[in-house]
Formats: C-alpha cells, structure tokens, sequence
C-alpha cells in the first residue's frame, strides 16, 4: 500500500457526465503521485457532520504531471448528493490513496478490461496505465441503456478498442457484457489478465468465464465502508485460503468444504483475485 495523505483539494472541474452521475477534478499533487489504478479515496463530503462517514470513491483518472485527480460517481445517497453540489473552488478533505490496486502482470501482452455501470469509473486509469507499458488494451462496457454508457470516448482516446453492450438493445450490442466477453474469447482473442469492476453477478460471471480458460482475472469489489483503514471490520467478505493447497485442496472440495478467511475490502482490497472470491455468500 502507498503512504496514505489527509489534505484538502480543490476541485477544478465538475460536470454531469450522464444523468445523476459526475465527473469532479481535482488538484491534488501528493496523491497524484503516490495513488495507482484500483485504489480510491475516502471524501468528506460536508463542512459539518452529517453526514457523518467519509464516502469512498473510486480513483478515475490520475494526471501525475498536472498533479490532477478524476473521480467518477454516481449520486445514490445523501453523501453523495452533497458531493454532486461542489463547484469549482471549493474543497474536499480527502484521505487516500486507500486500499490495493491492480496488478498488471510485465510479461501480459493481451489487457482486457471489463466495466458494468458505474464499475467503469474504477478502470480508466488501469486502461491508461496498461497502454503505456505498451499492452494491447480492450475494453467493454456495459449499460442499461444508451443515455447510461459511460467513458467509451475517454477509452478510445487512449487508443483503447472499445466495444459497447446495452441491456435494452439501445447503443451497439444488447444483452449481458458477460455474453460479449464469451463470444470474444470463443472468437479467439485470448487475454492474459481480465480486470473487472460492476455488480457482483457480473463479476461472478466473469470469475467463471476466466475460470474455465485459465485466465488470471482481477476484480474490484464495491462495499459499504466505515473507516476506510481497516478497523472498523465494516466492509468485510469472505475470500479462500486453501487456493494452494493441492491435494488437501481436493479433499476439502470433495468433502463439500471451502476453507475461507475475511479480508477487509478497504485495505485488503479492494481488488482480489477474482478466483478468491467466495461468491455464493
């Protein structure tokens, strides 16, 4: 984990990206340069206190030369409502950057890079970081429907190959991403990592799919925090302990048993193997 900052930061920019979901830059030189892709910030998001918990948001984008932070979000609370009101000018009292990034392998050629919803805000700077180690990046994206798509230009700008899945048929492909991500594979693009962020049954589908052609897949989990540091044991979930265990592994599996631990999603996480991942809890 990087060396953890409690600053102020202006904000620069904040816009309406898509209907009840914002885009805030921030100046934040320190954290710019410690924070890597996957991990987030815990905001105040009002002078006084209530609310009283600090919101976790996801890191979007990271500009380490300008000193400039991206956040992306979706407005689903009180906390967050109050964060969508800022303007240019004002500050946030951030702490962060919090919690284990991704692991982009050197020896990965393939990068395919999944987001559902508002998952997306967590990968653009994964996409970013990827294609400047000189990976071959894609990039899938699902919505609901069209109005909802987030960052596909943002994407592609990077040199990214995007492609679009709606749930209504509305933009490009309709259905389930899982499906579009099944037929890329079955069509022959094998990936040599997959990092995903977005609902869970999206993710558990995509932990399967990786699963069954052996390829190493990483996911970022979304859960309701307290602290943000790992003490209040408020955003825990069940990850396996016996992944290595070869034979005794097998024994436990037949005898219908999965050994597991809790791991705290704020500083375990919160990106985990998504093989790790007890996803039937």
């Amino acid at each position: 984990m990087s060396l953890i900052l409690k600053l102020k930061a202006k904000v620069l920019l904040k816009e309406e990206v898509v209907p009840n979901i914002f885009l805030i830059k921030l100046l934040a030189p320190l954290i710019a340069q410690e924070a890597i892709p996957g991990q987030f910030m815990h905001i105040k998001c009002s002078q006084d206190y209530y609310p009283l918990l600090r919101r976790p948001i996801s890191i979007h984008r990271i500009d380490k030369e300008k000193g400039e932070i991206f956040i992306l979000f979706q407005v689903v609370g009180e906390g967050t409502k109050l964060l969508s009101q800022k303007v240019r000018g004002d500050e946030l009292d951030i702490l962060g950057p919090l919690g284990n990034g991704f692991n982009i392998y050197p020896q990965s050629q393939k990068i395919m890079i999944v987001g559902g919803g508002i998952g997306v805000a967590s990968l653009l700077a994964l996409a970013k970081e990827s294609i400047r180690q000189g990976k071959e990046v894609r990039v899938l994206i699902g919505a609901l429907k069209r109005e909802l798509v987030l960052g596909e230009e943002s994407f592609r700008s990077l040199g990214a190959k995007v492609d679009i899945v709606t749930n209504d048929g509305s933009y490009k492909h309709k259905g389930l991403i899982t499906n579009l991500l099944e037929e890329d594979i079955q069509e022959g693009w094998l990936p040599d990592q997959i990092f995903t962020c977005g609902p869970k049954p999206m993710l558990r589908k995509i932990a399967e799919i990786a699963s069954k052609v052996n390829i190493d897949s990483q996911v970022s989990l979304e859960e309701h925090m307290g602290c943000g540091i790992g003490a209040c044991l408020g955003c825990v979930c069940k990850i396996k302990t016996n992944l290595s265990a070869g034979n005794a592994q097998a024994e436990e599996k037949k005898n219908n048993k999965e050994e597991y631990d809790y791991k705290r999603v704020c500083v375990d996480g919160p990106v985990f193997k998504a093989n790790e991942v007890i996803w039937d809890d």
